[in-house]
């Protein structure tokens, strides 16, 4: 296994923009850097599943269970234009300052550990790492596999503190409401965006079936 390939692919990954990184931004110029970590770690945690099945699970799943990542794509499918819909109805003027039931970080760490594990895409991207890195899949230690979980999870905290970092330095300078209401009318357009994004591909995964 190479480090240097497992680290540079696992930074790659985390930093191709995606519904981690919008969710990211979106939060931390909602919240702050600081309640975004709480999100941050929701992130990580909800990948973990996807890590564990493309270590050990893949063959099984397609096997036994080849309905499941179109069932986990359609669900994230109707979550992305759940978030799309409500930016852009949302009536708020302006940037909360308390934190509120919408900002406490339960919540905020269940939002983000539902964005990644309702991501099916997570799971190619692991498997690309693995690959791409020699991670040895087939003949896995419990050193080789803590040795890729420290890797992908460090990276993604790591990728997504850096996308707070810059929702927040944004949120020092959205002041004017209107500003603000054009911001989340651009993130909503994005979230249903990546919501087509997703039916386009839990359509591929069906087809992939027949």
């Amino acid at each position: 296994m190479n480090i240097g390939l497992l680290i540079g692919s696992c930074l790659t990954a985390s930093l191709s923009p995606g519904p981690a990184s919008l969710s990211t931004i979106e939060t931390s110029l909602r919240y702050g850097k600081r309640r975004t970590f709480w999100h941050t770690l929701g992130l990580a945690i909800g990948e973990t599943p996807h890590l564990f099945l493309s270590l050990f699970g893949m063959h099984w799943l397609t096997v036994h269970a080849p309905y499941a990542l179109p069932l986990i794509g359609f669900a994230g499918m109707s979550y992305f234009l759940y978030l799309g819909v409500g930016l852009l109805l949302r009536p708020r003027s302006s940037l909360p300052e308390a934190v509120g039931v919408e900002g406490g970080a339960l919540r905020l760490f269940l939002r983000g550990a539902w964005v990644n594990f309702s991501n099916p895409k997570t799971i190619p991207w692991m498997i690309v790492i693995i690959q791409a890195a020699g991670v040895p899949a087939d003949q896995l230690a419990w050193s080789t596999t803590g040795v890729f979980l420290l890797c992908t999870l460090g990276s993604e905290i790591s990728v997504m503190s850096f996308y707070a970092f810059i929702g927040d330095r944004l949120r020092v300078r959205l002041k004017d409401a209107a500003t603000i209401r054009l911001v989340d009318r651009v993130l909503g357009v994005l979230w249903l965006a990546l919501g087509v994004l997703m039916a386009w591909r839990v359509w591929q995964l069906l087809e992939g079936q027949h």
